[in-house]
C-alpha cells in the first residue's frame, strides 16, 4: 500500500526511521531519520521552524604562496601509479608536506612517479618540499632537487629554508587550495583537498528572466558555451557549486581556511579543526575492518558493508536537534566561523564537517589501515541529503549512497513542483523544505528561474560513483521527481563514457530508511566495484512505480560525447 504523508500547517512531521533489519531507530541515531521541512503556505513538512536569515556569499579564501618546509628540502618519489581520491596528508603547490603527502591532480612528480587527479602517490619523504604539480590533466611537476614554484607566490627551498613571496603561510603541515593559505595536511597542485577547479574562478549564474520548466543543460556554461571535453567539466562543475552556494546552502568553507590535526587512540578518532577564530573537535568511534572506508551520517552505515566504519557525528558541527528546523549560534561550527552566522544553511556546515573528517582519516590512514581513495558516504532521509552534498562537494569520496533523500536531495525542484501542480499531492519542494538546512532566502525563489537544479548536484559526483535509493510509497519523498533528476544526471555520466558509475533503485513497499534486500544488493554491487576494486557489472536501474507517476524525460538538450 502506498502511504501518503500530509501534515497541517504548523504541525510537525516526524518519520521514524528503521535500520535495514526493520527495527525502529531513534531520532538522531544512525542518521536514518527524516524530519521534513518548515511549513510554508500550502506545504506540508516535517519538523518546521524557519530560522536563519539566509544571505549568500561568494566562496573564497585567503591566498598563500609557498609553505614552510621541514628540514631536508629534498623530494623523494617512489614512483607508482596512484588512483584518484588522494591518500596521505596532501600537499599543495609550494605547500608543506608531511610524510606521505599526495600529489597534484593529474601531474607527474619528482622522478617520474605518475599520479592520477587527486591520487595518492608521488610519495614525498618527510621534510621534503614538492614542486608545483602541473596541470590537472597530464601535467608534469616542477619539482627538481627541492626547488618549488608555486602559483600565487614563489617558494625557493635550499637545505630546508623557505622564502615566500606573495602569500602568508599558516601552521606547518597545512592543506592549501590554489593560491590559498597553508593549512594542515597539504593539498595538491591547484586543488584543495575537497574541491578541484578553484583556478576556474567560477561564478554563479543569474536568476533567469523567464521561467524554464525543463531541467537546465548541465553541459552549458553560464555564458552559453557548450562544453566538449572532460577537462571542461571541471569548470562547469565549479559553476554548479557556485549556484548551489548562492541560492541554497551558502558558501562551503574549503580546506585552506583551517588547520586539521587528527589522532587515533584505540578505536576513537579525534580531529581537531582550528581557524583564526577558535577550535572544535570532531570525534568518531571507528568499528569494523577493511581497506575501504564507510562514512555513515551520525552512525555506522547500515548498507555499506565490509569496510572500516568511521561515522560523521553531525552534532559535532551543527546539532540536528530532532529536525526542529532551528539554527543555534552556539553550535560548534560558529566557534570556528562566527562570521557565517545567518549566512548559510546547515548542509554547508555539515558538508564542511564531512570534508574535515576525511582530512583526519587521511592523516591517520596507516593506523586505521585504510585506503583513502576508497571512501564511501551514506545516509538516509535528511542524512541522505547530507551524504549527497558531502559526496558532491568533496572529490575524495569514491562512492555516494543517497538513500530516500527527498526534496533538496536527489529530486529536482522544478520536477517536484510539476508533480504537485499536476496531481495535487504535496511533496518536499523549494517553498516548504527546512530553512535551517537550507538558507531561508531560498523559500521565495521561483524554481523555474534557477540557473541550476539538482540533477546537476548529482552530476557533480561524476566521474566518481553514485547510487540513489527511493521509496515511492512515501509521497513526501517525491520519487517521480527523483527519478527524472537521476536519469537527467545520468546523461553527464554517459557523455563521459561511464554510464555504469551511476545507478538507482526505487524499490518500494518497505518502511522509511529500512532498505529491503533488493536495495541492499544494489548497493553491494556498487560497493564491490567502486570501493573494493571489483570488476563486475554495476548496471542498477530499478524505476519507481506509482499510479500517478509520469516518468517521461524532463529535459530537451542533446548529450555530447566529451573527449
Amino acid at each position: 500500500m502506498r502511504t501518503s504523508i500530509f501534515v497541517p500547517l504548523a504541525v510537525f512531521l516526524f518519520v521514524a526511521c528503521t535500520n535495514s533489519s526493520g527495527g525502529p531507530q531513534p531520532a538522531g541515531s544512525g542518521g536514518n531519520n527524516e524530519s521534513g521541512g518548515t511549513t510554508s503556505t500550502g506545504g506540508t513538512t516535517a519538523s518546521g521552524g524557519t530560522t536563519s536569515s539566509g544571505g549568500s556569499t561568494a566562496s573564497g579564501g585567503t591566498t598563500s604562496s609557498g609553505g614552510a618546509t621541514a628540514s631536508g628540502g629534498t623530494t623523494t618519489n617512489t614512483g607508482g601509479t596512484t588512483a584518484k581520491g588522494g591518500s596521505g596528508g596532501t600537499t599543495t603547490s609550494g605547500g608543506t608536506t608531511g610524510s606521505g603527502g599526495t600529489t597534484a591532480s593529474g601531474g607527474t612528480t619528482g622522478n617520474g612517479g605518475t599520479t592520477a587527479r587527486g591520487g595518492s602517490g608521488g610519495t614525498t619523504a618527510s621534510g621534503g618540499t614538492t614542486g608545483s604539480a602541473g596541470a590537472r590533466t597530464g601535467g608534469s611537476s616542477g619539482n627538481t632537487g627541492g626547488t618549488t614554484t608555486n602559483t600565487g607566490g614563489t617558494t625557493t627551498n635550499t637545505g630546508g629554508t623557505t622564502t615566500s613571496t606573495g602569500g602568508t603561510t599558516a601552521n606547518t603541515g597545512g592543506t592549501t587550495a590554489a593560491g590559498g593559505a597553508t593549512g594542515n595536511g597539504g593539498s595538491t597542485g591547484d586543488c584543495a583537498t575537497d574541491f578541484c577547479g578553484a583556478s576556474c574562478n567560477a561564478t554563479s549564474g543569474a536568476l533567469l528572466s523567464a521561467q524554464n520548466k525543463k531541467l537546465p543543460n548541465p553541459f552549458a556554461m553560464h555564458d552559453g558555451t557548450l562544453i566538449t571535453t572532460k577537462a571542461q567539466w571541471e569548470c562547469r562543475r565549479a559553476e554548479i557549486k557556485a549556484d548551489l552556494e548562492k541560492y541554497e546552502i551558502g558558501p562551503k568553507q574549503g580546506a585552506e581556511t583551517a588547520t586539521v590535526a587528527a589522532t587515533l587512540s584505540g578505536s576513537n578518532l579525534s580531529v581537531k579543526v582550528t581557524t583564526s577564530s577558535g577550535s572544535i573537535t570532531l570525534t568518531s568511534a571507528v568499528s569494523g575492518s577493511g581497506s575501504c572506508v564507510a562514512i555513515g551520517m551520525n552512525g555506522p552505515s547500515s548498507i555499506i558493508s565490509g569496510c572500516t566504519q568511521v561515522p560523521f557525528m553531525h552534532d559535532n558541527v551543527i546539532a540536528y536537534a530532532g529536525g526542529t528546523g532551528s539554527q543555534n549560534q552556539s553550535d560548534p561550527f560558529y566557534k570556528v566561523y562566527p562570521s557565517l552566522w545567518g549566512k548559510i544553511g546547515n548542509y554547508s556546515a555539515w558538508a564542511w564537517g564531512i570534508s574535515r573528517l576525511i582530512d583526519g582519516i587521511v592523516q591517520v590512514k596507516d593506523q586505521l589501515k585504510v585506503d583513502p581513495t576508497q571512501i564511501g558516504v551514506q545516509g538516509c532521509s535528511y542524512a541522505g541529503k547530507m551524504a549527497l552534498f558531502g559526496g558532491a562537494l568533496d572529490e575524495r569520496v569514491a562512492l555516494t549512497v543517497a538513500e530516500e533523500s527527498g526534496g533538496g536531495g536527489i529530486t529536482a525542484w522544478r520536477a517536484s513542483q510539476d508533480f504537485t501542480t499536476r496531481t495535487g499531492v504535496n511533496v518536499e519542494k523549494i517553498d516548504n523544505t527546512n530553512y535551517a538546512w537550507f538558507m531561508s532566502s531560498m523559500k521565495s525563489l521561483d524554481p523555474y528561474k534557477l540557473p541550476h537544479d539538482h540533477h546537476e548536484l548529482i552530476a557533480m559526483v561524476a566521474p566518481r560513483a553514485i547510487i540513489a535509493l527511493g521509496n515511492p510509497g512515501y509521497d513526501w519523498l517525491g520519487d517521480e521527481s527523483g527519478y527524472k533528476s537521476v536519469t537527467a544526471a545520468m546523461e553527464v555520466f554517459k557523455a563521459m563514457g561511464i554510464a555504469d558509475h551511476i545507478g538507482y533503485d526505487f524499490t518500494g513497499g518497505h518502511n522509511h530508511c529500512a532498505a529491503p534486500a533488493t536495495q541492499v544488493a544494489s548497493v553491494k554491487t556498487f560497493v564491490d566495484k567502486y570501493l573494493k576494486g571489483g570488476t563486475g557489472a554495476s548496471n542498477v536501474a530499478i524505476k519507481p512505480s506509482a499510479s500517478n507517476f509520469d516518468l517521461t524525460a524532463d529535459f530537451d538538450w542533446t548529450t555530447p560525447t566529451l573527449q
